[in-house]
């Protein structure tokens, strides 16, 4: 790790969080920029509700299934999913210079992530920079953990499609490029490459830079973790379709691959809260192949608030437990 030494936060010190609609925009900006996220979002809601109004047919005359066994399966997979990522932030932490016991780490990364339907998801970033402010972490290294966290959730997805490609669809030419594109992306999160493309990014973003970069090892074990948890989150998409449509095993490919192209696209389209609507699109066109079209847009609107339940069940236990602890503990 290579950082300059930032200064320890005092407790009465608020923390230096960029604004969040960017600096030297106007409230006049700020406004349109809410409008047009608030049309974008109900010109998606109207389009999904009128292709499923025009589907309706094929979605009630479906032959749906219910079974209790691999629905609760793809509930403890989504519920493996975030508690890894909820490690995976510690772990950051700790490579950033900002260490600190598991559980409350876990209970600040959980309760922010609720933010992510918050219109423009900027208010997770600041949520979590405050709360984790709070508890003496230094702005800076939770700030770099953040940027890194984004960086290698997009990475380790990319890598999982990468991966699983072949499977999904073998055409010869994109075969060869989808495995090229493994080790372009393991160099990119190179310290040397990683922080002027951050520091780039940043200044685009009006944002001060990386005050740390974390080191090549760590990087290469987190990125795989991040990796090998999109096959975790993947597989919990696909046992929710096997539970309500009887998908079979030979489409798990697929739907990992599809789950995390739709992340993917979910990221660029950041001005949607949470990708409403873009991840839907992504995940029906990919399962169209396997499903009737009004079936698989049914199926990616079950597994939005089916993950969206299984986040409350999450910050549930981890903010649970951390209150036990610091009862424990007498604090």
């Amino acid at each position: 790790m290579t950082a300059r030494e930032p200064a320890r936060p005092r407790p009465d010190e608020a923390p230096q969080v960029p604004d969040s609609a960017g600096r030297g925009a106007s409230p006049r900006r700020r406004l349109a920029v809410r409008l047009a996220q608030a049309a974008i979002v109900a010109g998606t809601v109207y389009f999904l509700a009128a292709y499923l109004a025009r589907s309706w047919g094929s979605i009630r005359e479906f032959d749906w299934t219910f079974d209790a066994g691999w629905l609760a399966a793809s509930g403890a997979a989504f519920l493996v999913y975030y508690f890894a990522q909820a490690g995976f932030w510690w772990l950051l932490l700790r490579g950033c210079g900002a260490p600190g016991p598991f559980w409350p780490a876990a209970s600040v990364w959980g309760k922010s992530i609720l933010a992510r339907y918050v219109p423009g998801n900027v208010f997770m970033f600041v949520g979590r920079a405050w709360m984790s402010h709070s508890r003496g972490l230094a702005v800076e290294r939770v700030t770099a953990a953040m940027v890194y966290e984004q960086a290698l959730g997009l990475c380790g997805a990319l890598l999982a499609v990468a991966v699983l490609f072949p499977f999904w669809e073998y055409r010869p030419g994109v075969t060869a490029l989808s495995l090229l594109a493994i080790p372009v992306l393991i160099a990119l999160m190179h310290p040397r490459v990683f922080g002027p493309l951050a520091g780039w990014a940043l200044r685009l973003l009006h944002r001060p830079p990386l005050e740390v970069t974390v080191g090549f090892g760590t990087v290469l074990v987190v990125l795989c973790l991040f990796t090998l948890d999109w096959l975790v989150a993947g597989a919990g998409a696909w046992l929710l379709a096997r539970a309500v449509t009887g998908l079979g095993v030979d489409a798990l490919p697929l739907v990992i691959v599809a789950y995390a192209l739709a992340y993917v696209a979910g990221m660029v389209a950041f001005v949607i809260p949470s990708g409403i609507g873009v991840r839907e699109a992504v995940l029906t066109a990919s399962l169209s192949r396997e499903l009737p079209g009004g079936v698989a847009l049914t199926w990616a609107l079950l597994l939005r608030l089916w993950v969206t339940a299984m986040e409350l069940v999450f910050v549930g236990l981890v903010v649970g437990v951390e209150l036990l602890l610091r009862r424990r503990n007498g604090v």
